[in-house]
């Protein structure tokens, strides 16, 4: 049997996709797995969550979703299983859903990074550039 991916993320099958977006990103940092490190059923209750939001969110897969469920067709047959994309731990991670709550100008990046761990990386490349100058120094005094 499909699962009813409109009331997974409870939403109506008239949902439009910021609304789905919205409920996905509300009910994904609710049960993510990062947050409920003990329970089993939230973890599958993400996955439903994921698996929903997958198919609601592309406009053909929706589509096709929408034919299948309310439009039975006359031949019962096996009915494709949804497999998570490759990227699902960038994708689902609990930070990148985080994210999506948060306005942003820029974010990301090797450049996205804390004045504090800026400045203890200057210090520790004036730290290497200073021993590199003591070795020159002792290579030109001892040749």
């Amino acid at each position: 049997m499909v699962p009813n991916y409109y009331e997974i993320l409870e939403v109506s099958p008239g949902a439009t996709p910021d609304e789905i977006k919205k409920s996905f990103r509300h009910l994904a940092l609710k049960h993510h797995p990062d947050k409920n490190r003990n329970s089993e059923e939230s973890k599958q209750k993400f996955m439903q969550i994921v698996e929903a939001y997958e198919v609601l969110s592309d406009d053909q897969a929706r589509k096709d979703y929408d034919i299948s469920v309310f439009e039975p067709q006359q031949k019962p047959g096996p009915t494709p299983r949804w497999t998570p994309p490759a990227d699902f731990s960038t994708v689902y991670s609990y930070e990148e859903i985080k994210r999506g709550y948060r306005p942003s100008t820029v974010g990301g990046g090797m450049w996205d990074i804390s004045d504090k761990a800026s400045f203890g990386m200057w210090k520790a490349t004036m730290v290497l550039f200073a021993c590199l100058a003591a070795v020159v120094i002792y290579i030109v005094l001892a040749g």
